[in-house]
């Protein structure tokens, strides 16, 4: 009787429950799901504060577990993705929870890639696993994206904010620009007081003047000057301004 083939689905939400099942109770024996060429990868960074690098092999994955201390771990499993990959394979994605230790829970997301074994049905080892916390990865990217956001809307406000116009004092404020000799200057401007409007000059100013010069010259030049009549002189000089 031949077993029929099982989904990808099925045999990623089986070795899901397995993996984590040993992980809470027996993490000493959890190396047993890999093989001589896998590859194993846990965690953001190493101390140094570089990235994790993967160990290869059974043994080096072995102490790899070991090292990480798991103790008392809780998961909950939130999403199980699984899919058909080259070579009758199956490639799993995990999202849940993880407590070790006590710790509070920390999101996680694990992926695996599960290789078939030897020429035995539906026997599968892990190949690749790729363990990453999400708060090693994104951090406080929420806050970051807050702030940028809140700084984004400030610029765009004061963008929008129309420039103030330069006030204009008038010329009886009292305050005065310090200039950069540190003489102050006064902003006060001088008020131009409307000058008087010239009168029409007179032409004829000095007329009556040389009009008596005309008349004393001819006087002195004629002894015997004929009978004339008398010039009838203005008995009040004209009115002439002068303007200095």
């Amino acid at each position: 009787m031949v077993m029929e083939k099982p989904s990808p689905l099925l045999v990623g939400r089986e070795f899901v429950r397995q993996y984590y099942t040993l992980l809470n109770k027996a993490p000493d024996f959890l190396h047993r799901f890999y093989g001589r060429n896998s590859s194993y990868v846990h965690g953001g960074l190493d101390a140094s504060g570089k990235p994790q690098e993967a160990v290869y092999g059974q043994a080096e994955i072995h102490k790899k577990v070991m090292s990480l201390q798991f103790s008392e771990c809780r998961t909950k499993i939130r999403h199980v993705d699984a899919h058909a990959t080259l070579n009758d394979g199956v490639v799993v994605q995990v999202m849940g929870e993880l407590s070790n230790n006590g710790q509070p829970m920390r999101k996680f997301m694990q992926t695996f890639v599960l290789a078939p074994e030897g020429s035995v049905p539906n026997k599968f080892y892990v190949h690749n696993d790729i363990f990453r916390y999400e708060d090693e990865v994104f951090g406080d990217s929420e806050a970051e994206l807050d702030e940028e956001s809140e700084e984004e809307v400030e610029e765009e406000q004061e963008e929008r904010q129309p420039s103030p116009e330069p006030v204009q004092e008038s010329a009886n404020s009292p305050y005065s620009d310090v200039s950069s000799n540190g003489v102050e200057e006064s902003l006060e401007e001088p008020i131009n007081e409307p000058e008087p409007e010239p009168e029409p000059e007179v032409k004829n100013e000095e007329k009556p003047e040389q009009e008596e010069k005309s008349i004393e010259e001819l006087e002195e030049k004629s002894p015997t000057p004929p009978p004339a009549e008398p010039v009838a002189l203005p008995q009040e000089p004209p009115n002439i301004h002068r303007f200095l």
